[in-house]
């Protein structure tokens, strides 16, 4: 078989990354709710205001064309309720970059920390155990902690080491044949969670 890297679709053990990102959802819950509510309620206000607005340029084309004034009223309230869901669509994604801006800066703090490392040697052990690997992708910051002769240890001392930029940090995982890429990424799993979120905002947002 030939073409690129395919991600891994049997299971993996990401508990400590999920658990870590979980634990960062939990504690700032309060804040995306209260977030939310602001978002709502502006939204609401918008509405609100829109349609005071078109009801009264309604009795202003009432006064001038009697026979017309229900149409231009339909039209009116139907810009309106349409400028409102954009506007909703702008406050969501203002919400959900807002939550994601913290929580890359916080999770770039905890990096910095032994807790950080101990995960990613955990995690490079257990997945490294699926399968041979033949490349590891690590940023600079990782690979000068964790250091090559550990890196070495836990994958084998053939395995090609990769400094790349990686963003928050985590790793990327490659096969000997190249055809299977595991991306524990933290940025990777941050955007799952952004989709996850993004629903969960839109709920709450249009129900």
């Amino acid at each position: 078989m030939s073409g690129k890297p395919v991600n891994l679709q049997r299971p993996i053990d990401t508990e400590g990354f999920n658990r870590l990102i979980s634990a960062l959802f939990e504690e700032t819950g309060s804040k995306v709710d209260a977030l939310m509510a602001e978002a709502l309620n502006t939204v609401e206000s918008i509405m609100s205001e829109s349609k005071k607005y078109s009801i009264r340029r309604s009795n202003e084309i009432l006064d001038s064309y009697i026979e017309s004034s229900e149409v231009e009223y339909r039209k009116e309230i139907s810009k309106a309720e349409i400028d409102a869901r954009m506007q909703a669509l702008r406050i969501k994604e203002e919400v959900i970059e807002g939550v994601f801006d913290e929580a890359r800066e916080r999770l770039l703090e905890f990096a910095e920390k032994e807790e950080y490392l101990e995960i990613m040697q955990k995690q490079l052990t257990s997945i490294s155990s699926l399968f041979h690997v033949g490349k590891v992708v690590l940023n600079k910051r990782d690979f000068e902690r964790l250091g090559e002769d550990t890196i070495r240890k836990i994958l084998g001392p053939k395995c090609d080491i990769s400094v790349e930029d990686l963003g928050t940090g985590g790793f990327v995982l490659i096969s000997k044949d190249g055809k299977v890429a595991i991306d524990r990424t933290i940025d990777s799993i941050l955007k799952s969670k952004k989709d996850e979120m993004r629903g969960r905002v839109a709920e709450k947002l249009f129900g």
